[in-house]
């Protein structure tokens, strides 16, 4: 086999791991771990448990890879605006804002509650949800905002531990509402007032004095 062949193939078999791994996400998300089986996937692509098999050698190790690339998706997703030489406050809303959106979308909380279900069971699943997501964007978010540190627009501080408040201000009204099931949805004006409050308390907690610009009041 020449190796232009060899690369094709390997192309191939790559494009196929995806689509079994999407497919996987998608039954695994809508049903759980223990409502999706090998069968259901392999109807769901046209083929065969035994195609599975070559790829994968279990649900479980299936499972841990569809972990692995949705929270890497979800990680790529809410990192995507993050600049450094953005102006503090407008970064800050809309970061939270991104955020917001995110924790509250259908595909982020199924997610979440399949990870939480199976914790006990697949303790390394959630350790690969935490290191791809919250993990990556507290480490990427603390990278700006000690920048912003270094330029005076924010106090001196542990920058990581500050992204770690930040993040965990914004799982506040709207995330609440949702996960719990007291809503299916939320407007946008309840997005952007959560992330204005999450905005307003960070920076009265970690904002230098006499760099405060009110600006907040008078944005959407």
């Amino acid at each position: 086999m020449s190796r232009r062949e060899a690369g094709r193939r390997e192309s191939r078999r790559l494009e196929r791991r995806e689509t079994i791994i999407q497919t996987a996400q998608e039954q695994f998300l809508q049903n759980g771990f223990s409502g999706t089986s090998m069968s259901q996937i392999a109807e769901r692509l046209g083929g065969s448990k035994a195609t599975l098999w070559t790829y994968f050698s279990s649900k479980e190790d299936l499972f841990r890879h569809v972990v692995n690339a949705a929270s890497m998706e979800l990680q790529r997703e809410l990192t995507l605006g993050l600049k450094e030489n953005d102006i503090l406050e407008d970064a800050l809303l809309r970061f939270c804002r991104q955020l917001i959106e995110s924790v509250v979308s259908a595909r982020a909380l199924a997610l979440r509650r399949v990870v939480a279900a199976e914790a006990v069971r697949f303790p390394e699943v959630a350790q690969i949800f935490f290191r791809n997501a919250p993990a990556r964007l507290h480490s990427l978010l603390a990278t700006i905002l000690e920048t912003h540190m270094r330029n005076g627009n924010l106090r001196s501080a542990d920058a990581l531990e500050a992204a770690q408040v930040l993040t965990s201000i914004c799982h506040g009204n709207c995330f609440r509402s949702v996960a719990f099931g007291l809503s299916k949805n939320v407007e946008a004006h309840e997005i952007r007032a959560d992330a204005r409050l999450a905005v307003d308390v960070f920076l009265r907690a970690y904002g230098c004095p006499g760099r405060m610009s009110g600006r907040l009041s008078a944005k959407e």
